[in-house]
């Protein structure tokens, strides 16, 4: 938040900010755009994560249902090749 208010308040330029951090500019132009968009609740900490939406949750489920099927489809041929 203090990088953020070096930028928002203070004027400075993101590049050099950014370079004072040691953080890429891409990275603090992300910190910005989320500190205006969500205020403080921009960067929780630890434990206090933003809850993912459920769109978010069903991808994720997705994805890893499908690295699951992926793998039963390996070691199912793996035994069937290596049956006398």
């Amino acid at each position: 938040m203090q990088a953020v208010a070096l930028v928002t308040e203070a004027g400075r330029t993101v590049a050099s900010v950014a370079n004072e951090m040691g953080v890429h500019e891409n990275t603090m132009y992300k910190w910005v755009t989320a500190a205006n968009k969500r205020g403080g609740n921009a960067f929780p900490g630890k434990g206090n994560h933003q809850p993912l939406s459920t769109e978010e949750q069903l991808r994720r489920r997705i994805t890893e249902l499908e690295k699951e099927n992926d793998f039963l489809k390996k070691v199912s041929a793996y035994f069937a090749k290596n049956r006398p």
